[in-house]
């Protein structure tokens, strides 16, 4: 999220973040970047199913030598995964991103293959960009 601060209405789009759990939850996380009101809960999972992301293999969640970089990648830039807060199952989900136009229709989507597996925040604003561009 300290990714994003970025003035997305400029271009003509606006950033959510979808998160695991209640919207409770999500404005408790998100408030600690200042970013409650971009996040939502997806308690139901629906978001999830419906951008056809699937679970990570969690045997492989030590292993994976791309997880394991981005992992090192995401230290070194000061962000830590809080384990306290993170059920199981939770972290068994990968990431993904879209970009769904003002009428509804996806235009775009990134599924992670590993769960710190996203593009750069400044690749994904520049696809939605080109996208909101027409």
């Amino acid at each position: 999220m300290r990714e994003s601060d970025y003035d997305s209405a400029r271009d003509g789009f606006d950033i959510r973040f979808v998160t695991i759990g209640s919207q409770e939850k999500a404005e408790e996380f998100c408030g600690r970047f200042g970013e409650t009101s971009r996040c939502l809960g997806d308690d139901d999972k629906r978001t999830y199913r419906a951008m056809g992301l699937e679970n990570f293999n969690l045997l492989k969640l030590f292993t994976d030598p791309a997880l394991r970089a981005r992992a090192a990648e995401n230290a070194a830039a000061g962000f830590k995964q809080d384990w306290r807060a993170t059920k199981i199952a939770d972290g068994a989900q990968l990431p993904g991103a879209a970009f769904v136009d003002s009428g509804g229709i996806l235009r775009w989507t990134y599924r992670g293959s590993h769960p710190g597996d996203l593009p750069p925040m400044a690749e994904m604003l520049a696809r939605a960009r080109a996208l909101a561009k027409g």
